[in-house]
């Protein structure tokens, strides 16, 4: 079966050869068991390991718009145990910096975004490896209305720049005010949805999503909902955290890579 029938203008991953298009289907089914399994970071890794397959501003915008679609599936998962109250603090300065970040991604070339998006989910994974946030937690009061903006501000600069790891910076705050992990789960699911479709919402409007890549974000939809129903029913019957060092330790791995890569296009 060929995809002949559309127009050159139309046809997805037409810079990609047979093997590059097999990669993108196998990064994104494994990195939708992540989503699954945790209730967010499948964007992270999908955006680290599809830049070494694609374009970088075509790997972030891609790994958005597939999470669009098989988002769906999780979204009553977040409705039915995420806390509203909790929530509520962190959206109006996340949709702010999340637009600001966007229009930066926009405007950054593509060796220096893949330096960017290396040294920033580096940085993200590193925090959350060795527990930065956690430890500062400690010294600064997390209830507070300026940290919350702090937090989310933060989170939604780097989610509209690198595509990924924001939701490191809002999980601080959710397992603080969270008294319960199926709480805080939900939560860090109702905050993603909200912020992915603001994100989609606000490239639309400035250019950055093409009709093109919405037929490539279907085409990888179903190997991300397979993956996403793996997941979940791993997370139903298995304890993370038992993975979840290998999973930081392989997206350390992915960032340096990228790293490398955007440095040795820009020198």
């Amino acid at each position: 079966m060929t995809l002949d029938f559309l127009p050159p203008d139309l046809m997805p991953f037409h810079r990609l050869d047979g093997v590059g298009v097999a990669l993108l289907v196998l990064i994104y089914g494994a990195t939708a068991t992540i989503r699954g399994a945790f209730g967010f970071g499948a964007i992270t890794p999908a955006v680290l390991f599809s830049t070494l397959v694609t374009e970088p501003h075509h790997a972030v915008l891609l790994a958005l718009s597939a999470g669009v679609i098989t988002q769906v599936q999780m979204i009553p998962f977040g409705l039915r145990h995420g806390d509203w109250k909790i929530a509520r603090p962190m959206i109006a300065a996340g949709f702010a910096a999340i637009a600001v970040g966007l229009l930066i991604f926009k405007k950054i070339e593509a060796g220096w975004l893949m330096v960017l998006l290396g040294v920033v989910l580096a940085g993200v994974m590193v925090m959350d490896r060795y527990h930065v946030l956690d430890r500062l937690a400690r010294k600064i009061d997390l209830r507070s209305m300026a940290t919350a903006l702090g937090l989310s501000t933060t989170a939604g600069l780097i989610a509209g720049i690198a595509g990924g790891g924001g939701m490191y910076f809002y999980s601080v705050y959710l397992k603080l005010a969270c008294p319960t992990p199926a709480l805080m789960r939900g939560t860090a699911i109702l905050l993603g949805s909200i912020f992915m479709y603001w994100r989609f919402i606000v490239a639309i409007v400035v250019g950055l999503i093409s009709l093109r890549l919405l037929i490539e974000s279907l085409f990888l939809a179903p190997a991300s909902w397979f993956g996403a129903w793996i997941g979940i029913r791993f997370f139903h019957g298995s304890d993370t955290s038992r993975f979840y060092g290998v999973f930081q330790l392989v997206l350390l791995i992915g960032a340096g890579a990228l790293l490398w890569k955007g440095l040795d296009r820009v020198l």
